[in-house]
């Protein structure tokens, strides 16, 4: 008999024999990797400290630190083949899209307070938009979009029921299983080896690898607690930036945009500014727009590995009013509403080009 077992409060059905043997076959595997459990489990005793508080900053359930353990093993330098990188494994795009900074220098989705910060915006925007946490993580995995779809298809909206592709159906069982075995592995005496409950007996010392310690100092560590602390959360409204993230799939949740066709181009070089002419009338960030008003922008970032191209305008000119704003915008890819468009051939950046264009 397996013990009580909830995520985020609510209630995983292990009385269903389909959802008690994935949750016992991921403590399964798990429980073959001593070494690698007891690694991570010396770094979660090192994380959790920073990670709990900015989860509860932004009231996400605790539950959720477990979630970098699946995603990384809680390491910074994780990346992985699809180019997901650092704690939370965020995509390039998605990372700018949460406002982390990304260039040749340095990539803040290697720092675990930024990351973490950014993670908890984006699972505040999916659980909002979801009305379940087993859901948002799903969706962390999967995309809302996709999940969105299988919703849909099987008019079924509880994670445990619904037929997902395989790594997205063993998602929450990963995430559960850490749970588990970092807080409860006693009720599980039955199931995990001799050796791995010898492993999780043990008092865990944080790791103190070179390789974290250069990305976490102590002191940085102890500001970072007081900070996540301190800092109060200002409640959502509908039109703030973290309601509106684009998303895979974004026809159910990206809306809105505006269209703008280029009239002049001065390469495709980083820093480089391009002229851009809007083809309707709209909005922008609250404001109204008019054909023919002008776009200023900028190539903000040029990403050969996922051969995206970022453009980012900074100030419109209205025809009308004669008169140049202030206004942030970039070009967005129209079918999934992602920043960043597919890298151009050169000699299609041209006189005609139409980009959709959204407020930041």
């Amino acid at each position: 008999m397996l013990p009580p077992v909830y995520f985020c409060g609510e209630s995983v059905p292990l009385h269903e024999e389909a959802v008690a043997r994935r949750l016992v076959s991921a403590l399964v595997r798990n429980t073959a990797q001593n070494r690698a459990i007891y690694q991570m489990r010396q770094r979660a005793t090192r994380f959790f400290p920073i990670i709990e508080p900015i989860l509860a900053r932004h009231r996400v359930p605790l539950d959720f630190k477990y979630l970098p353990l699946v995603e990384s093993a809680l390491t910074g330098l994780a990346v992985s083949p699809k180019g997901a990188v650092g704690y939370w494994q965020f995509m390039p795009a998605t990372a700018r899209e949460l406002g982390l900074k990304i260039d040749g220098r340095f990539d803040e989705r290697q720092d675990l307070v930024k990351s973490t910060d950014a993670a908890c915006r984006y699972l505040r925007f999916l659980y909002n938009r979801l009305g379940s946490w087993t859901l948002a993580a799903a969706a962390y995995n999967n995309g809302i979009g996709a999940l969105l779809g299988n919703i849909r298809r099987q008019q079924q909206r509880d994670y445990y029921y619904l037929r997902l592709n395989a790594e997205t159906g063993k998602y929450l069982y990963r995430i559960l299983a850490f749970k588990e075995l970092f807080s409860n592995y006693k009720a599980y005496q039955a199931i995990i080896p001799d050796d791995m409950m010898a492993y999780l007996s043990e008092a865990s010392i944080p790791d103190t690898g070179e390789e974290e310690e250069v990305l976490i100092p102590e002191v940085v560590v102890d500001e970072a607690t007081r900070t996540a602390l301190n800092t109060p959360v200002q409640p959502a409204t509908a039109g703030s930036r973290d309601m509106d993230i684009p998303l895979p799939n974004a026809a159910d949740v990206f809306r809105g945009g505006i269209k703008a066709r280029l009239v002049e181009s001065t390469g495709l070089i980083r820093g480089q500014i391009w002229v851009f002419h809007l083809t309707r009338d709209g909005m922008a960030d609250g404001k109204e727009v008019e054909e023919g008003d002008v776009l200023y922008a900028v190539v903000e970032d040029i990403d050969a590995k996922t051969n995206r191209l970022y453009l980012r305008a900074d100030k419109l000119y209205s025809a009308s009013e004669k008169h140049t704003y202030n206004l942030a915008l970039s070009a967005v890819d129209a079918s999934t509403g992602r920043i960043g468009i597919k890298l151009p051939d050169v000699d299609q950046i041209k006189s005609g080009w139409i980009l959709t264009w959204k407020a930041l």
